[in-house]
């Protein structure tokens, strides 16, 4: 529900989806590494690489 709403939302520019995420997983980053310094989290799959255009 919430990655087809933002698909719906930027359907128009992929780009700025991606800018949006892109955001979003640096911040989600910072706030990881405050909760848990010694565990490193790989995210872009989470929030970038579900939004690139297909085909």
């Amino acid at each position: 529900p919430a990655r087809l709403s933002l698909l719906i939302e930027y359907r128009e520019d992929r780009i700025a989806l991606m800018v949006y995420l892109a955001q979003q997983m640096t911040e989600a980053h910072h706030q990881l590494a405050q909760l848990n310094p010694d565990r490193r989290v790989e995210l872009t799959d989470r929030f970038l690489t579900w939004a690139r255009a297909r085909g």
